[in-house]
């Protein structure tokens, strides 16, 4: 008897511990790399490594990190065009994602990613779109009823505001601003991650925003702060702002 209600005893402090411990940072390195190398391969090679972290330590902050690097990659494939092998990804994505809603400290992120989780599905039939697309709206206002103070909930602001049509509520104005607000909470937290990608290609989204704004110079500084912060960045360094200092010499 005793033996049981100590087992009891112990279950309760570690879920209790798993419910209440703040949020750590547990960025990967290897998805980091791939991103400011431009190398997707790294990453995807990168993502059962932390599939494996969390499998073995249930630990949500792993999980977190697990969601946001599919979360990166179905972007990237569907960019591509690339849906065959998009799908499955989302589909795992999903299914994760219901595993972190378990986890209350992650109320936000959560949220904002089943915004994100509608586009993904409108990007691989956008014949859904009529349906899914006020779903992603009406999901968006419970994000940012939870979570107004997240970056990642103003991310998925900003790019719904940058995508939509202007009769359904987009405007590339106010998603620069939307932009604008997800990186002034980034760089608010004192514990933001030497291997946050997310707040780099935060600022690249801000940049090309700009530059379907016709406003170069706004775009530009978007970069030189990406590079700034991590001058290895290849996508910006030799594709972004070349591009964009010809279109400000154009001008």
């Amino acid at each position: 008897m005793k033996i049981t209600i100590t087992i009891l005893f112990l279950h309760i402090i570690l879920l209790t511990s798993a419910f209440s411990q703040p949020t750590r940072d547990c960025s990967d390195s290897n998805i980091y790399s791939g991103f400011i190398k431009g190398d997707m391969n790294v990453w995807k090679n990168a993502m059962p490594g932390l599939q494996m972290s969390y499998f073995k330590t249930m630990d949500p902050c792993h999980l977190f990190t697990l969601i946001e690097a599919r979360y990166g990659y179905i972007g990237y494939l569907i960019g591509i065009g690339n849906k065959n092998d998009a799908k499955p990804v989302v589909d795992s994505f999903e299914i994760d994602l219901e595993a972190l809603s378990a986890f209350p400290q992650y109320e936000a992120e959560t949220e904002a990613f089943r915004v994100a989780l509608l586009g993904f599905r409108m990007g691989l039939n956008p014949a859904r779109a009529m349906v899914l697309g006020p779903k992603a709206l009406k999901q968006l206002d419970t994000a940012m009823a939870v979570g107004s103070n997240n970056a990642a909930v103003w991310i998925e602001k900003a790019n719904s505001e940058a995508n939509m049509p202007s009769f359904a509520g987009g405007s590339k104005t106010k998603a620069v601003e939307s932009y604008k607000e997800a990186l002034r909470l980034f760089e608010a937290d004192t514990n933001l991650s030497r291997y946050s990608w997310r707040y780099l290609n935060t600022l690249v989204l801000l940049g090309k925003t700009y530059e379907k704004l016709d406003d170069y110079g706004g775009a530009r500084e978007a970069y030189l702060k990406a590079l700034k912060r991590e001058p290895s960045f290849t996508w910006v360094r030799d594709e972004l702002l070349p591009a964009n200092e010809k279109n400000l010499i154009k001008e």
